[in-house]
């Protein structure tokens, strides 16, 4: 019994505290985003303007995003025999954002890993990097569209 009545004090309280998330409401269209530039495999930009989606807005105030996306494999484990069976994604997002007066707002990297097992085909093997690829530039442009959300709640 005092149990149920010391949770539903502490719920009520939760509840009626006013926490509203930071960020719920904001909309990255609000950002006022002069220029964009990308840097790195094509592949890895087309993916990540397509999971970005942002646009410029032709003005003289502005942000100036540069991103460069850099992508390293490394084998990670070998079998007895010397064969690689496993190896390291890791994707890497360096970003900078200036003002436009070249006042640096944000540098920062951000990074990625993924274990991805070898095995003797080659078909599958890259298949699977593809799609390791995709869901590590998925999550880091999540993070990246979090930190252009704080800059345009700074900026406001």
């Amino acid at each position: 019994m005092n149990k149920k009545v010391i949770l539903s004090l502490v719920f009520t309280l939760l509840i009626g505290c006013g926490f509203t998330p930071m960020l719920k409401d904001f909309d990255l269209s609000k950002i006022n985003i002069q220029r964009i530039e990308y840097s790195g495999k094509n592949e890895l930009i087309y993916l990540l303007k397509t999971y970005i989606n942002l646009e410029e807005k032709e003005s003289s105030e502005g942000i100036i995003a540069k991103i460069n996306v850099l992508e390293t494999i490394t084998k990670s484990t070998k079998n007895a025999s010397g064969i690689a069976v496993e190896e390291n994604l890791i994707l890497t997002i360096k970003i900078k954002i200036l003002s436009s007066k070249n006042r640096i707002l944000l540098d920062d990297s951000l990074s990625g890993t993924k274990r991805i097992s070898i095995t003797s085909n080659l078909s599958v093997d890259e298949e699977t990097k593809r799609n390791e690829r995709k869901n590590l530039l998925q999550n880091l442009s999540q993070k990246i569209k979090f930190k252009l959300q704080l800059i345009g709640k700074r900026q406001q």
